[in-house]
């Protein structure tokens, strides 16, 4: 059953009269310094809609029983900086609709604002799609972001062939050619959640943002032919192989996608290993060169 998140946010927030009706000094008298920072920074948090970040540690599922099913589940995001678990539900995690895994946002850092205290048990609620809403609109009527603009973004998760990035308060995906210039086989070998990039702004509007990663940095394909000349050997790393071609990145990020010289087999091969590497031709319209493995180092 699709829970609605207006009901979600005024069944797990705490009130204002409950909230200012608790016995903080009284409950906070023997914490550590560290622990009176966290609860501190939790309680501004809820009182003045501030945002706090930490990663994603995990996921926790908790009752949430209505009149319809009583037996009813709500599945949530973990975060911690300390002691406190935090709880952020996934309805309120999102703010557009995706199909993401939840277990792959794991180790992500996110931003998010308190909506409910629970002092006596130990824990907080929160919801992520406020924080975005809070950034969405700071980008786009403050900063006043527009194309052209670099902007810092985090990795919120990773798959193979695709990228999900928070930046602006929005969550943008992207494929391997928003990412890098060189050809990563799969991503995950080059990114991973909670990493911060950097990324250029292609478009913005109202609810939708256009990133490029790749395009933050020079295109290593320029002027490659005056680096490497046909003929002219050069020292790769093979980062992947795929549908008998072993893609090889040169020192200067350019891809050459490589054949075996006849005395070798692909088994004496592997992801990561140094070669040497003839440079065979161009080919300007998938800006990668062609070669010949010559050896390995």
């Amino acid at each position: 059953m699709k829970i609605d998140t207006r009901e979600l946010l005024e069944r797990l927030s705490t009130s204002r009269r409950e909230f200012n009706a608790t016995a903080f000094a009284e409950l906070d008298r023997n914490l550590s310094d560290e622990e009176r920072e966290e609860w501190n920074a939790i309680y501004a948090s809820f009182s003045s809609r501030s945002l706090l970040r930490n990663t994603v540690i995990g996921l926790e599922t908790i009752p949430f029983p209505t009149d319809e099913n009583m037996e009813q589940a709500l599945t949530c995001m973990v975060v911690m900086r300390h002691l406190v678990k935090v709880l952020i539900p996934l309805p309120l995690f999102w703010l557009e609709p995706t199909g993401i895994n939840p277990n792959s946002v794991i180790g992500a850092e996110i931003d998010y604002i308190i909506i409910g205290v629970d002092r006596e048990g130990e824990c907080a609620v929160a919801a992520r799609s406020l924080a975005l809403e809070q950034q969405r609109w700071h980008a786009l009527n403050v900063q006043h972001i527009t194309e052209g603009d670099v902007v810092s973004a985090s990795v919120l998760a990773c798959g193979p062939t695709r990228i999900t990035v928070t930046a602006c308060g929005f969550d943008v995906t992207m494929g391997q050619q928003a990412m890098s210039y060189t050809y990563l086989a799969d991503m995950r070998e080059e990114y991973h959640a909670g990493q911060q990039l950097q990324a250029k702004v292609l478009s913005v509007g109202e609810d939708m943002l256009a990133l490029s990663v790749r395009d933050v940095g020079t295109d290593p394909y320029l002027n490659a032919e005056l680096r490497h000349s046909v003929g002219s050997s050069r020292i790769g790393t093979i980062s992947s192989k795929y549908a008998g071609g072993v893609f090889c990145r040169l020192t200067d990020g350019c891809t050459v996608v490589c054949r075996y010289a006849q005395q070798f087999s692909d088994d004496e091969f592997r992801v990561g290993d140094r070669v040497v590497v003839q440079i065979r031709s161009f080919v300007d319209e998938k800006r990668w060169l062609r070669g010949k493995i010559r050896g390995k180092l």
